[in-house]
Order: C-alpha cells, then structure tokens, then sequence
C-alpha cells in the first residue's frame, strides 16, 4: 500500500511538472500577430524577393507552406523583417498557369494569426478548354474560355455580338480589337455575366480568321406589342417598330422605350429621328422604364414628325459619372448636383465648355448657378437664377408652325416645400424678343412627391431662322432678398427638348 501510495505522488508530480512546463511554453506563444502587408504578386519569371515586416507581442511560427514559397526567417517575436521569395512560375520550359497560396504567421490561436496572400502571374490559357459559343453562354462566371470559331453578327463601339453558324446562341464580346459583321474570329478571354445577368466575354484577344461571312441569323421574335412586359435571360435576337429619337426607340402606347446602346459613331442613325423605323437586334437587358437593345439592322419606315431640334443630354453621361452627379427628380429632391463648371469628363474637360461647343447659351444672374445631373441640367440656387438658349437652329421653312416640347421640375426644399417657379420661354430675333406664356405647376407643399411634368408650346407667325435664339428660363429674373425683401428661390430642371413641325 506504501508502495502505490508512494508512486501515485510521483505521477502526480510528473504531471504538476508538465503542465507548469506546458504554461511556460504557451505564454511564449503571441497573443497577437500583425503583417505589414496582406498581399504580395510575383511575377512568372525572374521573380525578386520581397521584404515584409511581422508584428507579435511574442513568439510566432509558420504554416506549412508550398515548395514554390520560400520565407526566412520562419519563427519570430517582437518586430521581425521578413523575406518571401517565389520560384519561377514555369512548366516544360513554358510559363505555366497562375498559382496562389496563404502564407500564415500564426500564434497562440485562431485568432491570433497574420495571413498574407502570395499570388504569382502566369499563363490563364497555358489548359484552357475551347468552347462553342452555345458552351461559353452556360459556364460560370470567370471561367477563362477559348472560342476558336464564332462569326460576329452585330457590332457595338466597345464590342459586338458573336454566333455560332446555327445562330443558335448569342454572347456578347467586350473588346477594342476592330471587328466587322460577318467577321470569323478566334477569341480569348474570361465568361462574366453582366448587371443584367446575361453572357459576356471579356476579350484580352480576338483574332479575325476571315472576313464578308454570310451570317445565318435566326427568326428575329417580335415584341413591338410586348414592350413593357418582354425579358429574357438570353441575349435573343428580337425585332419591333417604332419612332426613333437620338437612338431612343418609342412605341405608341407604351410605357417602356427602346435604347439602342452603344451604336458606333460611323453608323449615325440621326437622318431617321421622327422617323417609324423597324430594328432588328439582340437583347441587352432591362432597366424599367428602358429595353435595351445592341442594334443589328434598321430600316426607315416613314416619317413621322418633322424634328428641327431635339436634345436628351444623354450624351453628358461621362461627365456625370466621372462626378458623382444625382437624380435629384427621381429621387424626390435628394442628389448630388456638382456644378458644370467643375464637372469634367474623364478626359478632363468641363461640362460647361462640352454645352457652348455645342452652341447653347448658358444664362444666369447674379453668377454661376448651373448644375450637372445624370443625365440632365438643373438651374438656380437661393437668389440666383438661370437658364439656357437653345443652340442656332436652321432650315425651319417660313410660316411654319412648330410644338416646342421638354420634361421639367420645380426644385423641393428639405421641408418639402416647391420652389414657386414659372418657366419662361423667349424667342429672340435681333432687338425683338417675344415671351410666351408662362408655364408653372401646382405641387402642393408636404404632400406631393417630386416628379416630372411635361411642357408643350405651340409656336405660330414667328420667324425662325439660324440667327434666331429661343431662351428657356425661370422667371423673376434678377430678383433676390435686397430686391424682395426675402429669398427668392427658382431652382428647377430640364430634360428632353424636342422642335417639331406641326402638320
């Protein structure tokens, strides 16, 4: 009994010892272990070391790594510099496909650990498959694909469509390479899927096999009477007819509309606006109240009015995205509104010198009050006001009468108040300046919801000639608190201007 009891206590002396050794061994593990970097990029070949720094309130030990990784030192405490170099990325004496892998600096847990990812380019194409057209349209998004054989069926300013000879399936391709319909080409480049969820390529080449192929296009499906209800999750090859306005496509009747989005330049459409045109082309997706189209074909069928001048500012675009410009109307007084003497585009120009090269005037009083939104003008700020002249307009026949038409808004404060503004529309020929009637709205404070109202003037026994100007602006020009006694306020909005004879 002596006996058991005497190596029982040993055991558990042994034991106390151990764990005691144990506690020593962890407090010397880190609690806490920072990276100066959490990602590093190698290039394929001839690769040079790389030097990061590794934070730790005490000891810190590496992860197993791949063969191609190398770090040293691979333990450390405190404020340890630490280097990774990479092997070259080859394979047979070719550049093989890009790798990856997680380099862990880990201390006592889970948490208490500094990752940095180490990636290393390469060759995506070294394996990759060859697809059918009908193939890449299903496959998951960034899958890298070789297209040996399509035929290009539509051409975009950034792209075009692509087809198999059945016509069976379409995608789109995204590429600066210079591609023409009927064009047999050879494409590489990763499947996405677009905001609208259909099938894109994004190219990194696109080689032309040959040239003037004879495209077999399937049945285009009408859907001039399904306009406001038609989608579809592929890009299908659809027709329909309607009147054409600055590549806008209405149908009568409907509540959507037609946008043929990103017509080349060299395929100006701007000969058929007011025109009944028929389109043939391919689905691009739906953004209520827009169908979109990529354009294949169109045919002119029959005017419909007569359009002098007409003006969407779509073509402001690049200058509201590049700032940050709103939607105030739609978004029921909230948005931002830069104004457009420091709007630039990407390349740099103001969106006040992009409007006078295109002839307008820019009228306001006192100063500057004239604001950039996605993809229309907005006019005035507390005392201020403003306005624009429309750009010269001619070959208007004499003793024509014309509708001068546009969608506008009253500005709504932040205590839902509308701004009690008139719009004004004058006609200048030389010293004689004709004003139209007043055009206002009846928005009722606190209650009603910002939204655009749409304006039609009639315009008859007014001489318009390229030197006549016509002014659309607010009234109470020059009025503010001095003059009035109080703020003025007459900030409102413009869209969609449209001359047109009336027959």
């Amino acid at each position: 009994m002596k006996l058991i009891n005497k190596l029982f206590t040993l055991a558990l002396c042994l034991m106390i010892t151990l764990l005691c050794s144990c506690s020593k061994e962890e407090d010397n593990v880190a609690r806490a272990v920072l990276s100066s970097t959490s990602s590093l990029n190698f290039p394929a070949q001839k690769p040079t070391e790389k030097m990061i720094t590794v934070y730790s309130d005490a000891e810190w030990f590496m992860e197993e790594l791949p063969e191609w990784i190398t770090v040293t030192p691979t333990t450390g405490s405190g404020t340890t510099e630490v280097t990774i170099s990479v092997s070259e990325n080859m394979r047979d004496g070719s550049i093989d496909n890009p790798r990856n892998a997680t380099v862990v600096f880990r201390g006592r847990t889970l948490a208490s650990r500094a990752e940095v990812k180490v990636t290393q380019e390469g060759d995506i194409y070294r394996d990759c498959k060859e697809y059918s057209v009908s193939d890449a349209v299903s496959l998951e998004d960034g899958t890298v694909v070789i297209v040996p054989n399509a035929y290009v069926s539509a051409v975009t300013s950034s792209g075009g469509m692509i087809t198999d000879t059945d016509a069976a399936n379409n995608i789109y391709i995204e590429t600066s390479e210079n591609i023409k319909v009927g064009d047999e080409v050879y494409i590489m480049g990763t499947k996405e899927s677009d905001t609208y969820k259909l099938s894109s390529i994004i190219c990194d080449n696109v080689t032309v096999l040959s040239e003037n192929n004879e495209i077999n296009y399937a049945q285009a499906v009408d859907i001039t009477d399904k306009i406001d209800s038609f989608t579809s999750d592929k890009r299908e090859y659809i027709t329909l007819r309607g009147v054409l306005l600055n590549n806008v496509i209405t149908i009568d009747g409907a509540v959507n509309s037609v946008s043929l989005i990103d017509v080349p330049e060299e395929n100006d459409l701007s000969s058929l606006n007011g025109h009944y045109v028929i389109i043939k082309g391919y689905y691009a997706g739906t953004a209520a109240p827009t169908v979109r189209i990529v354009l294949e074909s169109v045919v002119d069928d029959g005017v419909s009015e007569v359009i002098f001048f007409s003006e969407d500012f779509e073509w402001l675009k690049p200058w509201a995205e590049n700032s940050g410009a709103g939607q105030t109307v739609e978004n029921d007084g909230s948005g931002s509104a830069p104004q457009i003497y420091s709007a630039k585009n990407p390349e740099g120009q103001l969106a006040s010198e992009a409007l006078l090269a295109r002839g307008y005037g820019l009228e306001q009083i006192p100063g500057n009050a004239i604001y950039l939104q996605d993809c229309y003008l907005k006019f005035g700020k507390t005392d201020y006001q403003a306005g624009l002249t429309l750009p010269s307009i001619d070959n208007i026949p004499e003793n024509s009468k014309l509708k001068l038409s546009f969608d506008w808004a009253p500005m709504v404060g932040g205590t839902r108040k509308f701004d009690p503004v008139n719009i004004i529309v004058s006609i200048t020929n030389g010293s004689d300046v004709t004003e139209l009637e007043p055009i206002g709205h009846s928005f009722v404070d606190t209650v009603d919801k910002l939204e655009w109202l749409h304006a039609e003037i009639f315009i008859e026994g007014i001489e318009i000639t390229k030197d006549t100007r016509i002014s659309i602006k607010s009234d109470g020009w020059g009025d503010n608190k001095d003059t009035t006694g109080s703020s003025v306020y007459k900030r409102w909005f413009i869209d969609n201007i449209k001359l047109v004879q009336v027959r």
